[in-house]
């Protein structure tokens, strides 16, 4: 994917769009909410080449254009859990709320994270103690994410 994600849909025969449960943490909002992410795969190769158009549920398109991803690692409850988040940094993006009160840094505009799987790039995620692991590797990728710390974001980071 890249550290700028650009949704782009190339139709032909094979590529096919479906939705998955993924975690939204909005600007302005209290807390976390589960929301669909829709991707697009090949028919063809269905566990290779997902690609979520995180441009579609991230707010202010004009402002900010270009999102950024990075991959996630964390182990939580004796488990270890992969996932995607896509955000934008931008000085003139809104502070998030539902970040901040998870206890997180600061971090400008909305954050969206997918579940990553063993056998497929993302999948579903689960709620219960992968929610969890969530809430916490989207708090301590915050921690890292304020800008006036660290002007460039390293394409994974694992909080093992």
């Amino acid at each position: 994917m890249g550290m700028h994600h650009v949704a782009t849909c190339i139709s032909d025969k094979h590529t096919i769009v479906k939705g998955i449960r993924a975690r939204m943490y909005r600007a302005h909002s209290a807390s976390p909410k589960v929301v669909t992410a829709h991707f697009r795969e090949n028919a063809r190769q269905p566990t290779r080449d997902r690609f979520v158009f995180a441009g579609d549920l991230l707010s202010n398109p004009r402002l900010q254009p270009y999102i950024h991803d990075v991959v996630l690692s964390i182990r939580y409850g004796g488990k270890s859990f992969k996932f995607l988040v896509f955000f934008k940094r931008h000085k003139l993006l809104p502070p998030n709320q539902s970040v901040q009160n998870l206890g997180g840094g600061l971090v400008d505009g909305d954050v969206l994270l997918v579940a990553c799987g063993k056998r497929v790039s993302i999948r579903n995620l689960r709620s219960g103690l992968e929610d969890r692991a969530a809430d916490k590797a989207v708090r301590r990728f915050s921690q890292i994410l304020d800008p006036r710390i660290r002007s460039r974001l390293p394409s994974a980071i694992s909080f093992h």
